[in-house]
């Protein structure tokens, strides 16, 4: 999207018409201008291009290569050798944490707020590594999660943006176009490690989609619990549905009795004994809300309320104590993915 900063004379000057954002993971030789999920380790760069008009001919200027824009690759020219610019990088991050699909009485995709910030120390720079640490929002991820980001060049005669905020998913979805450029960073190729990739999006009460495919969780626009714990094992190649809690008994092996929190923080069944604390990657499934299990943390060996889960619930996905949740006084029972094989 280009908008014109004055009237200018028509003339044969080179001029630049397109801007996008292109990227790769670390050890790759082509940027292209798909969505990117990495672990953190490799890292993604981010390349700023422009397109430009040069009698009848179409140039593209990028500190990098070869660029894939669709289907097609390209030779690109050092962006010194571009019309005279200034670049600009901004994040297009969530502004509010905890929005629900039936807020309006009743069910229908709510549209997620975006807005655009500067990424300060990028100014003018051809490239930057791609750093999805929120900043309207609480940053839980610490370096890991999902952002999407926005290029804006100003040019001699005009200001010329890659899509942002104003560019939307349309039917079906509540959050942007897959022209926004994504980038999400995970901890590790682990069932927890895919799920850090939905650190810093939003907790959507209902979330869903058209088919499992356009789900808003695949999507990475954010989730609720039930499909926030899904998303993870899909990611490992399991084909499950997206679900409710009431659901995933169905897709998982039980592991445990009901259990109930004790004085002193132990779950135990209705005969007084202790629930043993499975392994990291089970589910502790509560009444109508699921987490999962990251770490014994307190009596080892047993699960209590000083251990660790992983779950969103009015917020964007957060590790914490039992203890600390809203559901700590709950009951609870404990399941296993089908296929899933703790170490």
């Amino acid at each position: 999207m280009a908008t014109a900063l004055a009237p200018a004379a028509v003339s044969a000057a080179p001029t630049v018409e397109e801007v996008r954002i292109v990227s790769r993971i670390g050890g790759e030789q082509v940027a292209s201008d798909q969505p990117k999920r990495a672990r953190r380790d490799r890292g993604v760069e981010l390349f700023a291009v422009l397109e430009v008009e040069d009698r009848g001919r179409t140039r593209y200027y990028a500190d990098v290569d070869r660029i894939k824009l669709g289907a097609k690759t390209f030779r690109a020219e050092p962006l010194s050798r571009a019309p005279m610019h200034l670049v600009t990088w901004w994040r297009v991050e969530p502004t509010a944490e905890d929005l629900s699909n039936t807020a309006s009485g009743r069910f229908r995709f709510e549209s997620i707020k975006y807005q655009e910030t500067p990424i300060w120390g990028a100014m003018n720079r051809s490239r930057v590594d791609a750093d999805v640490r929120p900043t309207l929002t609480t940053d839980r991820g610490k370096g890991l999660g999902t952002m999407r980001y926005q290029l804006r060049v100003l040019t001699a005669d005009r200001v010329v943006e890659s899509p942002g905020s104003e560019a939307r998913a349309g039917r079906g979805l509540g959050g942007l176009s897959k022209r926004v450029h994504r980038v999400s960073l995970r901890a590790d190729d682990s069932y927890v490690g895919f799920l850090t990739e939905m650190y810093g999006q939003p907790y959507i009460w209902a979330s869903a989609g058209l088919s499992d495919r356009r789900h808003q969780s695949e999507r990475l626009e954010g989730s609720d619990c039930a499909d926030f714990v899904t998303y993870g094992w899909r990611r490992m190649g399991h084909r499950v549905p997206y679900t409710w809690t009431g659901g995933l008994p169905k897709l998982t092996r039980r592991l445990s009795r009901v259990g109930r929190p004790d004085s002193d923080g132990v779950y135990r069944d209705k005969r007084g004994r202790a629930l043993a604390y499975p392994a990291r990657g089970d589910l502790i499934l509560f009444p109508r809300h699921v987490g999962v299990l990251v770490e014994d943390r307190g009596i080892k060996g047993t699960l209590d309320d000083a251990d660790l889960m992983f779950h969103t619930l009015f917020k964007s996905p957060e590790m914490e104590e039992i203890r600390r949740t809203a559901y700590a006084g709950r009951r609870v029972e404990l399941l296993r993915w089908r296929g899933h094989h703790p170490q």
